[in-house]
């Protein structure tokens, strides 16, 4: 695994889920920063893998990682991103 991913849903009835994960690759897209988009919906597999890499039982999306380093994201992240 390598690059940036951003682990995200395509099913979720959250609105705080769905603007987080818009503004994630809003800012990556303006900044013309190549990702690959990860659907964790499609497969469980993909779920327990961006929780592991985010040390976080719990992790819900989006989160990011570069390769099998954990970058974070959610509100405060969001906000790094874009400095």
């Amino acid at each position: 695994m390598s690059g940036l991913r951003v682990y995200s849903t395509s099913v979720t009835g959250s609105r705080e889920i769905k603007s987080q994960q818009s503004e994630v690759t809003r800012i990556l897209d303006g900044k013309r920063i190549q990702y690959e988009l990860v659907d964790i919906s499609q497969d469980n597999a993909l779920r327990e893998e961006m929780r592991t890499l985010a040390g976080d039982p719990k992790a819900i999306p989006p989160q990011i990682c570069n390769g099998n380093k954990y970058c974070g994201v959610g509100r405060a992240g969001c906000r790094g991103v874009g400095t």
